[in-house]
Parts: C-alpha cells; sequence; structure tokens
C-alpha cells in the first residue's frame, strides 16, 4: 500500500505488549483513529505479548525491536536500535506508555530534532510509586514535547510528586469498545436457572483490586441472602492462592468462584452477569469498568481515581469508598434484590459511556492533540 506523504508518521511505542490498560489504549487507538491522517506502527521494545497480535490482526503493523526475546539477559541497545528504525522510516511523532519507551524515545528526541514526542502516564497510585520507576519519570519528563494523564486526579497527583508544572500535563480520558461475543458459559446460565443473581469482576488478582474485601463483603451478603447470588470472578494473578484459601475457612466456595483466565472476558463474561463490582483500593482510570459501562450493568465500584468523574450521577451506579464493607455489602443487597433498579442502572451506566469514553471519542482527543503537537 502507498502511503501518502502527506500523512503523519506516528510510532506508539511500548516496552511490551501484553494484556494492561495502556496496552489496550494503543489497540483502540490503532482501531479507531482516522488512517487518512495518519500512517501508524506500533513498536515493542521487549516482548509482542497478545495484546500486540490483537493490534496485527486489527491491520496496524507491528515491530519489534528487541535482540532476542529468549536471551534473559538485559538489553541496554535498544534505544540504538529505536533511534535506527525512527530515522529510516522517517517518523515524525512517538507516543510513549511506559517508563522503559519513555527513557528510549527521549534518548532519541535529543539526538533527532524534527521528531515529537508524547507520554500518556498510567500508573494511578502516586506518590506510591516503585523507587525505580520514579527515578526515570524525574529524570525524564521534561524530555517529551507533551505530558498526559488518563485523570485528573492523577494528573494532581503526578504534579505533586514530581514538581511539574500543571500546564505541561494534559488529561485525554480512556475510551473502549465492547463487542459481545455470544460465547456459551455453562456455569453462569445454571446459576441463572437456580434463579441466583450473577455479580461479575474482572481483574488481576493482585492487591489493588481488593479481593480480599470482595472476600468480606461476600460473607455479610451470604448473612443476608443466603443462595441468592454468586459472584463469579475472570481473572488470574499472584494473590490466587491466598484467595482459593480465604474462601475455603469461610466456607464461601459456593459464592465466590475464581474462574481463572478467561479469553476476552470483558465481552464473553461482562454481557451475562447482573451486576459488575470492582472494590479498588485504587486506580488511575479503569478500563474494565468503562466496559462494564458498555455493557450496560449496574455497578458497585470504589471512589478511587477517576471514578468518581467517570460515574457523576447517583443514577449510573453506586460509588463507596475503598474499603468501605458495609456500604459495599448494602448497595449489592440493595441491587440483588430490586431487578428494576439493576436495569435502570445499566441504562444510565451505557448512555454516559456513549457520551464520553468509547474509543473513537479517545482516539479523536489524541488525533487532535497529535496535530497540535506536529503543528506547534
Amino acid at each position: 500500500m502507498t502511503i501518502s506523504n502527506n500523512k503523519i508518521k506516528l510510532c506508539i511505542l511500548h516496552s511490551t505488549l501484553h494484556i494492561g490498560g495502556a496496552e489496550e489504549v494503543t489497540a483502540n487507538i490503532c482501531n479507531s483513529i482516522n488512517k487518512d491522517i495518519f500512517d501508524i506502527s506500533v513498536c515493542y521494545l521487549k516482548e509482542m505479548g497478545t495484546i500486540g497480535e490483537k493490534i496485527v490482526v486489527q491491520g496496524t503493523d507491528v515491530i519489534g525491536l528487541t535482540r532476542d526475546q529468549n536471551n534473559n539477559k538485559t538489553d541496554y541497545f535498544t534505544s540504538l536500535r529505536l533511534r535506527r528504525y525512527l530515522k529510516q522510516n522517517k517518523i515524525k511523532l512517538v507516543h510513549t506508555h511506559d517508563v522503559h519507551s519513555l527513557v528510549d524515545a527521549s534518548l532519541c528526541r535529543l539526538t533527532l530534532p524534527s521528531m515529537h514526542l508524547i507520554h500518556t502516564f498510567h500508573f494511578g497510585n502516586y506518590p506510591n510509586r516503585e523507587p525505580e520507576m520514579a527515578k526515570f519519570e524525574r529524570l525524564f519528563w521534561r524530555v517529551p514535547d507533551q505530558l498526559v494523564s488518563v485523570a485528573e486526579k492523577q494528573k494532581s497527583d503526578i504534579c505533586g510528586y514530581y514538581n511539574i508544572p500543571n500546564d505541561r500535563i494534559t488529561t485525554v480520558w480512556n475510551g473502549v469498545d465492547v463487542n459481545s461475543i455470544d460465547k456459551k458459559f455453562d456455569l453462569i446460565d445454571e446459576y441463572k436457572q437456580q434463579g441466583k443473581v450473577v455479580i461479575g469482576c474482572v481483574n488481576t488478582l493482585i492487591e489493588q483490586k481488593g479481593m480480599f474485601d470482595l472476600i468480606e463483603v461476600s460473607i455479610k451478603l451470604r448473612n443476608i441472602l443466603p443462595d441468592k447470588f454468586v459472584i463469579v470472578i475472570a481473572g488470574d494473578g499472584p494473590l490466587r492462592t491466598k484467595l482459593e484459601e480465604r474462601l475455603k475457612k469461610h466456607k464461601l466456595e459456593n459464592y465466590v468462584k475464581l474462574l481463572g483466565w478467561v479469553d476476552s472476558a470483558s465481552a464473553v463474561l461482562l454481557p451475562k452477569v447482573d451486576i459488575f463490582f470492582q472494590p479498588s483500593l485504587w486506580e488511575a482510570m479503569s478500563m474494565v469498568l468503562l466496559e462494564a459501562m458498555a455493557s450496560r450493568k449496574a455497578i458497585v465500584t470504589t471512589s478511587v481515581g477517576e471514578t468518581p468523574k467517570i460515574i457523576n450521577r447517583s443514577d449510573q451506579g453506586i460509588v463507596v469508598e475503598p474499603g468501605d464493607i458495609e456500604n459495599m455489602a448494602a448497595s449489592l443487597q440493595s441491587l440483588i434484590e430490586h431487578k428494576t433498579l439493576r436495569e435502570q442502572y445499566g441504562e444510565s451506566a451505557g448512555t454516559r459511556y456513549e457520551e464520553n469514553f468509547t474509543a473513537a471519542k479517545m482516539s479523536a482527543r489524541y488525533s487532535d492533540l497529535y496535530q497540535k503537537i506536529i503543528n506547534k
């Protein structure tokens, strides 16, 4: 295919392209942005991953700049290979999404004066940044033409932590698309045949996601509404064994089901559940929350990161403080007991999503920002 000379040559850069919110943002940009304006390629510095494969299927070139994926030694020359790629392909704009890509692209920016650079922060728990990551972010944040946060609270936290002028960072909300996959889910169908309300979670089993709080909530719900509900959790992670032990200790095996990894979980699982529950301890801007809204689900979630601005009216979902077990349980109880209320919340959440958080709207915001940087 011949590329018109007036297209903006854009490279989106990641360390890896495994499952993650930042990687999903890139997949959505590639799938939604105006290809008449941008000639896009995606590069990774370490590993390809599932999202990389998804991007290829969508029709965008994915280029690996790693020396050898089977070599466990640290590769200190990714920035040199990146510079060669950017120069040979006359890349005009680079968009980075993690610390490794920020560092390498910044080194290139210093020696390629015609190149422009934009960096998006995705970490959402400042000031509790890993010291090694913070060291590099503090050192290199001055190099990009533009810094981007995905949430206003995150922006405030970053500016305070690194002493960055407020006007150096702009906020671009994440956006998602969810195409429901009509795949048989025998377990959920069985629960519904038993008359149970199915509460769904989709997340990695890590401390951030509040899974031990979920167990405490399920204990209270079991005591109030025995045999009326089940919580199904799609996802895997380092806390799985501890969670299984806790479920067994409290005899919750019939109330909380750890499904493990589920391919395309948001598209397969979310359309089938009755309620979406996310008890996170912190977030920047949750992608799966947006996916639950897109699936028109009643939502109970926590007031972390950008969530209070995403769900900005009381009829769009129930937002409680992180760790507030009593309110989480009471909110879920109300939704379990009232189907009409669940449907009303779901419709309002769906409307809010369509007006603000589609992948197309996010891509349009980035498109405007890219052109502004190029034309500055």
